[in-house]
């Protein structure tokens, strides 16, 4: 994980903080060769299953359809750049 940092420890923690029992990951392409070791690092500390959406991520706008039927309890989307919200939106 040497080219990016994606922060696992504030994902563990929002998936224990909400108790969520099925996360989906999803990664932009270059993240994805990632997928495995997020996956395992993910289930390894909260136990929570992990999917991994292999599909488009070009963005925050770009959020996977059907989740609520394959009982995602929460998604987790990476990006290459931190998002950085304006104030006042």
């Amino acid at each position: 994980m040497a080219l990016y940092k994606p922060e696992l420890e504030k994902a563990i923690a929002r998936i224990r903080s909400s108790q969520a029992k099925t996360v989906c990951i999803q990664l932009p392409d270059g993240m994805k060769p990632m997928a495995a070791e997020i996956e395992e690092r993910i289930r390894t500390e909260t136990g929570a299953r992990v999917l991994i959406w292999l599909g488009s991520n070009f963005g925050a706008c770009d959020i996977p359809q059907g989740l609520n039927r394959m009982g995602v309890d929460l998604l987790i989307s990476w990006g290459h750049n931190p998002f950085h919200k304006k104030e006042g939106w």
